[in-house]
C-alpha cells in the first residue's frame, strides 16, 4: 500500500508538472517549433526561434521552474513539499500578475528573493546571448547574399527581381531580430521592477545593478546587429 501511494502521488506530480508548464507557456511553445521554409537557412529558422523564445516574460519563465521543482518535490518529498515548491510557487505566483508579485508572494526573505532574482537573470542572460550570437550569423550571411547578388545584378549575372526577392528575406530576418529585441527589452523592465526587492535598508546600490548593466549591454548588442542589417538593405 505505501508503495502504491507513493506511485499515486509520483504520477499526479507529473500530471500536474505537464499542465502547469502548458499553461505558463500560452501559446509562445508552439510558436518555437519553427519549420525551415524553401530558401532559408538553419541559422534563419533559429532566428525565427529565438525570436518567439524571447517573447516569454521572466514571470512566466520563473512559474514554470517554479511547477517543475514543486512536481519534484511532490513525487519525492510528500505533500509538504508539494506545498512550499508547487503550491506557493505556482498557484501564488500565478495569482500574482507580476514578476515582482511572483517573487514577493514566494518568498519573505530578501536573500531568497535576491537568489530567486539572480538565477533568473542568469538564465536570461544565457538565452540572450544565444540570441546575439544567431543574430550575427543571420547577419553576416544575409549580407554576404545581398553583396554577392548585387554584383551579380550589376555584371548582368542576376536579375532585378532576385536582388529584391533578397531584400524582402532580409526584412524578414530584421522583422524577427526586432522581436527578439522587444521581448528584451520587456524582460529588462520586468527585472528593473523587481530591483527593489533586492536592495537592503537605505542603501542605494542594489546586488544585481552589475547583471542590469550587462543586460542592457547584451540589448544594445542585439539593436546594433538589427541596425547594421537595416543599413545593408
Amino acid at each position: 500500500m505505501v508503495g502504491g501511494s507513493h506511485s499515486t502521488r509520483v504520477i499526479a506530480a507529473m500530471l500536474a508538472a505537464a499542465t502547469a508548464l502548458s499553461a505558463c507557456g500560452g501559446g509562445g511553445d508552439t510558436a518555437e517549433v519553427t519549420t525551415v521554409q524553401p530558401g532559408s537557412s538553419q541559422a534563419e529558422a533559429d532566428l525565427a526561434k529565438q525570436a518567439a523564445a524571447m517573447q516569454k516574460t521572466i514571470l512566466q519563465g520563473a512559474l514554470a521552474g517554479g511547477a517543475a521543482g514543486g512536481a519534484i518535490g511532490f513525487g519525492l518529498g510528500g505533500s509538504d513539499d508539494a506545498g512550499s515548491g508547487f503550491t506557493i510557487g505556482l498557484g501564488a505566483g500565478a495569482a500574482a500578475g507580476t514578476y515582482v508579485a511572483f517573487v514577493q508572494r514566494k518568498y519573505a526573505n530578501r536573500e531568497r528573493r535576491l537568489g530567486q532574482i539572480k538565477s533568473d537573470l542568469d538564465r536570461n542572460a544565457a538565452e540572450m546571448q544565444t540570441t546575439i550570437n544567431v543574430m550575427n550569423q543571420v547577419l553576416a550571411a544575409q549580407k554576404a547574399e545581398l553583396d554577392a547578388l548585387r554584383a551579380q545584378a550589376a555584371a548582368g549575372a542576376a536579375t532585378p527581381e532576385q536582388v529584391q526577392a533578397e531584400v524582402t528575406e532580409a526584412n524578414g530576418n530584421l522583422a524577427q531580430m526586432q522581436i527578439a529585441i522587444d521581448g528584451a527589452s520587456k524582460r529588462q523592465a520586468e527585472f528593473t521592477e523587481a530591483r527593489g526587492l533586492t536592495v537592503a535598508g537605505n542603501q542605494a546600490a542594489s546586488p544585481i545593478d552589475g547583471d542590469l548593466a550587462s543586460l542592457s549591454n547584451q540589448i544594445a548588442q542585439m539593436k546594433g546587429i538589427a541596425n547594421d542589417l537595416a543599413t545593408s538593405l
